[in-house]
């Protein structure tokens, strides 16, 4: 091929233009110290710096997270530190409060440095941060700790008797009445109370605040015939005092708005942040974690689905109900009983039938949910020890009573539901153990069971009664069968306001709204139409998710105020029944005056054959020291009642010439028998014949408010440490976080070195070699257009 000129010229001229670009590309590195300034520079780098690039930007969006959690969370512990300090500061003022020697004085200047040191609680609880409360949840422009006042008024005096209503501190197990109105109604010496729509809302059992020492029992209607005889406050225990006037009877109706001294007005969520790719974590508490009480929180393990295989909800139709994972997707069918047992916040035994009627196709789970809140308790009796035979072998319902007496018949003796006495019953040596227990069903209207040798006796009726059982035999009067103790004292709709029932994600949640440790329990069986068989846990298992537990700080630090002033009533338990066959109820009240929580137990002893033989009852603390007796019987042809200290010395007496039964039992139930430490102690007969059974016992709890008002103040000095823990568990890992970062991003940085920054000393090189490649270029260009031939081309 023939090279010409022109291809001469125009091969120059394309090789200067490549090395004009080489030498102008080496001169961007050079002037800009990166290799990289061209999408054509090199595409597989380019696309390695804009990864790393976009990582470093997301760094630096999450070193401006932690920044901010940094900041916060050490606005959070320094609040939390100041909390801390002040419980145990005030903790240190209520231990020199329970000094006996301090005057009046010294007790106001200490109640009054404890209400300061509330307030400045309150204030470490309402702290800002960023113009935003820390401890409100995603409330953050509403103060988490607030004052609210209670409101109640009577709205309609039907009955025009001179009723009077005002707010109170409900008891601290009991919750408050919900915003709306209510009827008190007064009859046959019962109070009871309805919301609008007629339905009974249960209140204290008695209206004395047991809180603190064995809880507090509700009930559908109070006995308040005393009252009515002289006139006089019933608190509810649910923020209402009512009172009653002498004769009073009839009804009235008044407003309430729930509240207190202080309310926590916040949400239970936490604020949170994204520290890393796909990680988030809390950055606050709230002041409910704080400060309030915990609820103890049931949720079931099987994920209820609908129809459409998507989890259900409180308006899915029981109908569409199957189960995800468990009894191949089993639906509930027409004719089946949905079996609930468990155990209420108290630990008595809760028990109901949820019946799935011909309606099966409207009903909804929000049904079945309210019937849980709705459920009811029961007493239940169960003897102490298991009952085996000689042999060793463990009694059944075809054992036999001689095998249990080597023969000897027994007596069946006790207190039915209403406390009357029901007629004793004999049974002969042979008659089995099912066959006795049947008749003591029919006779007591309960449900009598004998399990792996244990008995239980469940009252048919719904609340709380007076049942009392005791077998004993016929020649001897020993007990058969053990002491029969109440493992469950029944309260009518235990659950209704305590309790929520919920839906969540496919999940049945159980609640108990009232705060502090619980006994809540439930199990929910599936009964087939046909079989009293159960069919399944159709539900699945409830499990605790979250265990009740803390203190509410303000109460704690407001009942400690009132016990420094001597303004607090110190708790006195409810007695327990006499258990092996005593007809006398105890019932102690007064005004406990010791200086230590404790707990009494009263022992009968002596003749068991009738109340007029002489009886002592020995009484008991804690440490087995001995604390009195009471001494009863009839001499000289008086019935006499005798208290003894612990020294022997008469501390009261009391006595009736009339010793007859019917006499003996008026007068025990007219009769309050002064003990030590500021204790009544009556022994009503419940108009049946008056018995006091040797090795009978029953005890009460004691509880000393100032003491308990440390213990109170002790816990939630806990619950704000270990709420300090977790915000500093939360700073470490911000600091572990941070370092993660930084450490990645130097290693990004350097790799981004790699790929972007230019060899300078090879740039140089380069340029060099370039511009002398150039020069070389038009100096040869230059020779060769000085050729002739090129000026005829």
């Amino acid at each position: 091929m023939r090279v010409t000129n022109s291809m001469l010229f125009n091969n120059f001229l394309s090789n200067i233009n490549n090395i004009n670009t080489q030498l102008y590309n080496t001169q961007t590195q050079m002037a800009t110290g990166k290799s990289i300034n061209n999408l054509s520079d090199n595409p597989t780098a380019l696309s390695q710096v804009l990864s790393i690039n976009d990582i470093q930007s997301q760094f630096t969006q999450y070193t401006s997270n932690i920044n901010l959690a940094n900041s916060t969370l050490s606005a959070q512990d320094t609040a939390t530190q100041n909390m801390s300090q002040l419980l145990q500061n005030s903790g240190s003022l209520v231990v020199q409060a329970a000094n006996a020697t301090n005057d009046t004085a010294s007790n106001t200047a200490i109640a009054q440095q404890l209400q300061a040191m509330e307030a400045e609680i309150k204030n470490s609880a309402n702290t800002m941060f960023g113009g935003n409360y820390l401890f409100s949840g995603f409330l953050t422009n509403t103060a988490p700790v607030q004052n609210v006042t209670q409101q109640v008024a009577i709205i309609n005096n039907a009955s025009n008797n001179a009723f009077q209503i005002t707010t109170s501190k409900n008891f601290g197990d009991l919750n408050q009445f919900q915003s709306g109105t209510y009827t008190v109604n007064i009859t046959s010496g019962k109070l009871s109370i309805t919301d609008s729509n007629g339905n009974l809302i249960p209140i204290s059992s008695d209206g004395i605040d047991r809180s603190s020492s064995e809880g507090d029992q509700l009930s559908n209607s109070t006995d308040v015939s005393s009252l009515i005889q002289t006139g006089g406050w019933f608190n509810t225990g649910r923020g209402v005092k009512i009172y009653i006037p002498k004769g009073a009877s009839g009804s009235f109706t008044f407003s309430y708005s729930p509240g207190g001294n202080n309310v926590y007005m916040g949400d239970n969520n936490n604020l949170s942040i994204a520290y890393s790719n796909g990680l988030t974590t809390p950055i606050t508490i709230n002041a409910k974690e704080l400060l309030y009480q915990q609820n103890q929180t049931l949720q079931s393990n099987n994920q209820l689905l609908n129809s459409s295989n998507d989890p259900a909800t409180a308006q899915t139709k029981l109908v569409d109900l199957h189960l995800a994972n468990s009894l191949s997707n089993v639906s509930l069918q027409t004719g089946q009983t949905i079996v609930l047992t468990g155990t209420d916040h108290n630990g008595n035994i809760v028990s109901g039938t949820f019946s799935i009627a011909n309606n099966l196709a409207t009903a909804s789970l929000s049904n079945f949910l309210s019937f849980i809140t709705h459920l009811s308790t029961k007493e239940l009796l169960q003897n102490n020890k298991t009952i085996t035979l000689p042999g060793g072998t463990i009694a059944n319902g075809t054992t036999t009573i001689s095998q249990l007496t080597n023969g000897s018949s027994v007596i069946i003796r006790g207190l039915s539901h209403s406390g009357g006495v029901s007629t004793t019953i004999s049974f002969s040596a042979n008659t089995t153990v099912s066959a006795m227990l049947a008749s003591i069903g029919r006779i007591f209207n309960v449900t009598a069971t004998i399990n792996h040798g244990i008995i239980q006796i469940a009252d048919n009726k719904i609340g709380s009664s007076v049942l009392n059982i005791a077998m004993q035999t016929k020649t001897s009067s020993m007990p058969v069968f053990g002491l029969f103790n109440s493992i469950s004292h029944g309260i009518s709709n235990a659950f209704l306001g305590t309790v929520s029932a919920t839906i969540q994600h496919g999940q049945i949640v159980i609640q108990d709204l009232r705060g502090g440790t619980s006994k809540l329990n439930l199990s929910i069986n599936v009964l087939n139409s046909n079989s009293a068989k159960s069919a399944a846990n159709i539900f699945g298992v409830f499990n605790t998710i979250q265990q009740g537990g803390g203190i509410d700080v303000f109460d704690a630090f407001d009942n400690a105020q009132a016990a420094i002033l001597g303004q607090s009533v110190n708790q006195i338990s409810k007695a327990t029944g006499f258990s092996a066959g005593s007809t006398l109820v105890p019932t102690v009240s007064g005004y406990y005056t010791g200086n230590n929580s404790d707990t009494w137990t009263f022992s009968v002893s002596g003749a068991s054959s009738g109340i007029s033989f002489p009886h002592t009852i020995t009484i008991t603390n804690s440490k087995n020291q001995n604390i009195g007796k009471i001494t009863m019987g009839v001499t000289s042809g008086i019935f006499r009642i005798t208290v003894l200290d612990s020294k022997n010395n008469t501390y009261a007496s009391y006595s009736t010439s009339g010793t007859s039964n019917n006499a003996i039992a008026s007068f025990l139930n007219t009769t309050q028998i002064q003990l030590p430490d500021g204790l009544n102690l009556t022994l009503a007969s419940q108009n049946v014949t008056p018995l006091l059974k040797d090795g009978d016992s029953f005890s009460i709890k004691l509880t000393n408010m100032l003491q308990q008002s440390i213990t109170n103040i002790q816990n939630s000095l806990s619950q704000v440490d270990a709420n300090r823990s977790v915000i500093g568990a939360y700073e470490q890992r911000m600091q572990l976080a941070q370092t993660r970062i930084n450490n990645t991003s130097l290693s990004n940085s350097q790799t981004l070195s790699n790929l972007q920054d230019a060899n300078y000393a090879q740039v140089i090189s380069n340029y060099e070699q370039e511009v002398t490649i150039m020069q070389a270029l038009l100096q040869s260009f230059a020779k060769v257009n000085q050729l002739s031939l090129f000026n005829y081309i």
